[in-house]
């Protein structure tokens, strides 16, 4: 989602610092985006509410409000794919060896198929 925000909104992007914090996203306000949403996944306070005032000084409240809102949808859209068994869309499978993510097998595409056309049970 966020490449295709970027691109569609003509802005630069650096998808390597999700994964390598040293990479600079050259999204405005890219490294406090990429502290709270760390914070926000590791469920610690303390950095949470540095993380939260620290987007809040250069971005301001309503985009704490924002990020808050990306995060807890990608968790839940990321829980009930996982738990549904749903695999990974070939462009999600290329986007993960792009930033060197190692996928579970239950989640990898199937052989021959679209990845989304496997039954999810059974």
């Amino acid at each position: 989602m966020l490449r295709a925000s970027a691109t569609r909104t003509d802005r630069p992007l650096n998808l390597a610092a999700v994964t390598d914090p040293t990479q600079d996203s050259q999204l405005e306000w890219g490294r406090e985006l990429l502290v709270f949403t760390d914070a926000a996944l590791a469920r610690d306070r303390a950095a949470m509410r540095s993380a939260r005032e620290a987007l809040k000084l250069v971005a301001g409240p309503e985009a704490v409000v924002r990020a808050a809102g990306c995060v807890g949808n990608f968790q839940i859209m990321n829980r009930l794919m996982d738990t549904l068994g749903v695999p990974v869309s070939r462009a999600g499978l290329a986007l993960a060896e792009e930033l060197g993510l190692d996928l579970p097998d239950h989640l990898m595409p199937v052989p021959g198929t679209t990845g989304w056309d496997r039954p999810i049970w059974g």
